[in-house]
């Protein structure tokens, strides 16, 4: 499971407070703390800077990079100038977050793209908006990795993001982007799945509980990758036993690894 930490996003008030104020030992302490809890890539979002996002993605990327040499970075905006700038400040490889099938955007991302060989997620969305509709829906990730693959994007360095609404709203919403997830992974078996998944449990008590087990689900339909808060004990001891139970781990060494550290440990959890 390919872990993308979320904490360092600027609709957050702390990290806006961070940013404004060039407070670089809070950037650096959130950046940490998800890194050496296991995640992947450290998403990184300026857009609440407005015009200086550029300048803030391009600060927060050299900052969190010169503190921990071997972090990676999501770039995770919606601003070609700020991509842009986020490319340029990275060391090694980055994860784009996020293109789509939106005309406009696609035009001013693709020569970033070919540009900079990212790693890419792509959102199943296009022109006429988010749709719940499944085969529209499956139809948009089919476009999205037959484009990056033309733009000399492999297979393993995609991740499509089938959407995920609530089931306050619609009750088999969990299911239609599990069955998304599954036709995408038996088209294309070498693209990895993602989301952002805490959407399902919108407008809900217990929030967090549906959330673990809606992973769980996930991770049994091909979800690989996943924006989550890594230092969320519960979701990450929910991800570690998932892997454990469908075979992903082996020898049951990451279990065995997480129990001798206390990871499973969830009286500890407050």
């Amino acid at each position: 499971m390919i872990i993308v930490g979320e904490r360092i996003n600027s609709t957050r008030k702390p990290i806006t407070a961070a940013l404004e104020a060039h407070d670089e030992a809070h950037i650096v302490n959130e950046a940490r703390r998800q890194w050496d809890t296991g995640a992947a890539y450290l998403d990184v979002n300026t857009a609440m800077m407005r015009a200086g996002e550029p300048e803030a993605m391009t600060w927060v990327i050299e900052l969190i990079q010169n503190e921990i040499p071997e972090a990676q970075i999501a770039i995770d905006s919606a601003n070609p100038e700020a991509v842009e700038a986020g490319f340029k400040a990275h060391q090694g490889r980055a994860l784009l977050n996020s293109i789509n099938m939106e005309k406009e955007r696609m035009e001013s991302i693709i020569p970033l793209i070919r540009e900079h060989k990212p790693r890419v997620i792509g959102l199943t969305i296009d022109d006429n908006g988010v749709t719940q509709d499944a085969d529209k829906r499956f139809d948009l990730g089919v476009q999205l990795i037959e484009l990056l693959t033309k733009n000399d994007i492999d297979l393993d360095d995609i991740f499509i993001d089938p959407l995920i609404f609530p089931v306050s709203a619609e009750l088999q919403a969990g299911n239609v982007s599990l069955n998304i997830m599954g036709r995408l992974k038996e088209q294309y078996p070498g693209v990895h799945m993602v989301c952002g998944l805490s959407n399902i449990s919108f407008g809900l008590p217990e929030r967090k509980l549906i959330n673990q087990v809606y992973m769980m689900m996930a991770m049994g339909r091909g979800l690989d990758a996943a924006i989550i808060d890594p230092l969320d004990k519960r979701m990450m001891a929910s991800i570690i036993t998932a892997r454990t139970l469908l075979g992903q781990d082996k020898a049951c060494k990451g279990y065995l690894k997480a129990y001798r550290s206390d990871g499973l440990n969830l009286e500890l959890v407050p």
